[in-house]
């Protein structure tokens, strides 16, 4: 039967009504496979520690983290989408991560999560997020069993734990020649990482801890642990632990006269340790996943530069930090991968994505790069010391003696 034009007519306005309709009943992101992504906006994710013991690290990274996004949505955001960040407190328990990933998951449906702060916490959300194939980028931890090739979606900004033990080991071991070494560590998944790692490097040079003791999580129940270490007499100790615990520990320590090198890895909070030790810092060595920021040498890292201009517009109130920092440049890296995996967004193109980066240059003395059998980003650890409260590159471990 031949149609008139005003049957057509009336047939194309009933679909275009029917497809504003679907619009309003399903919202935006229907237009767009993946969920979390719309025409405006990308939904991320974090769950990290607000509160308790480490809340310091979890601010830290938080704040830096929103500078650079902030500056991003502020300039029209990717691809003309803002990138929305939804925030939980766990207090460093993976009890309550696990409850907020889920929560961020299926109810806020989120694209992917950013940036939780630890190691026993991650390892509780790696089941949600390798089953739901949502991608986990730059966790605050080194831990060795999140760079697996085999653990597709989880994509680290830092340099391991091992690498960081590594530097100490070859600091303490090569160049000093301090061969009684002992270990202080949080008895979980992180403080095991790095014990595990201190290990590995002592056994390629033919040794083992000459002690190891260990303290419990959100605690600073270290005595028992200090008395047992110093009773063995080390060089050197090499700390896995968390700004407060170490921090005790290296005061009561000095004040008994035991007064080996005591070298941090990065997770300890860098700055929050210095500023708990005040004069007790003296000497006192981490190794860091991104530069110092206040030695003086600020101007051989632009990103530096870039990210205090970034704070002091953001957040004004807050004290620039090392964790501050770290968070400023996994968000930089971050927005980087959303560039390159273009307009059609999707998890797997967001993988895809930050595999094909490489040799990326980001003004932080490192260079980016992933593969699909190499998921961390950041090579490079900074061994540093503090002198006066603030922290300086170590270029010498004989600086020490």
């Amino acid at each position: 039967m031949e149609r008139t034009h005003g049957q057509i007519y009336v047939r194309v306005a009933k679909s275009a009504l029917f497809a504003a309709i679907m619009v309003l009943i399903c919202g935006p992101s229907q237009a767009y496979s993946e969920t979390g992504v719309t025409s405006d906006e990308i939904l991320v994710g974090m769950s990290t520690a607000l509160s308790g013991h480490t809340s310091f690290l979890g601010q830290s990274f938080r704040t830096g983290a929103e500078s650079y996004l902030n500056a991003v949505n502020e300039r029209g955001g990717v691809a003309g989408r803002k990138i929305k960040l939804i925030v939980y407190d766990d207090g460093y328990e993976p009890g309550k991560t696990l409850p907020n990933v889920n929560r961020l998951i299926f109810t806020d449906k989120v694209f992917c999560i950013f940036g939780n702060v630890g190691t026993p916490t991650t390892v509780a959300i790696m089941p949600v997020i390798s089953g739901q194939k949502i991608p986990l980028f730059a966790p605050v931890t080194g831990a060795e069993s999140l760079r697996d090739a085999s653990v597709k979606y989880v994509l680290n900004y830092r340099a391991s734990y091992n690498q960081e033990t590594e530097e100490i080991v070859r600091g303490i071991l090569d160049e000093l020649d301090y061969r009684r070494i002992g270990v202080f560590y949080q008895n979980d998944s992180y403080g095991k990482a790095v014990l595990k790692g201190v290990r590995l490097a002592l056994r390629k040079r033919g040794i083992d801890p000459a002690i190891a003791a260990s303290y419990y999580r959100n605690t600073e129940n270290i005595d028992l642990a200090l008395k047992t270490i110093a009773a063995e007499k080390p060089q050197a100790v090499i700390m896995a632990g968390t700004y407060a615990a170490c921090a005790k520990f290296i005061i009561l320590g000095r004040k008994m006269g035991f007064n080996p090198v005591y070298a941090n890895v990065s997770f300890v909070g860098p700055d929050k340790l210095a500023e708990l030790l005040g004069a007790q810092g003296d000497k006192v060595v981490v190794t860091q996943v991104v530069p110092p920021f206040n030695d003086g040498n600020e101007g051989n890292y632009s990103a530096v530069g870039e990210y205090l201009a970034a704070i002091r517009k953001s957040s004004p109130d807050a004290k620039p930090n090392s964790l501050s920092l770290e968070g400023f440049l996994a968000a930089k890296v971050f927005v980087e991968v959303l560039k390159r995996a273009g307009n059609n967004l999707t998890r797997e193109s967001f993988i895809a994505s930050a595999e094909r980066i490489k040799n990326l240059d980001i003004g932080a003395g490192n260079s980016i790069a992933f593969s699909s059998n190499n998921h961390q980003g950041s090579q490079k650890v900074y061994s540093t010391v503090i002198r006066s409260g603030k922290f300086r590159l170590l270029p010498d471990w004989n600086a020490l003696k």
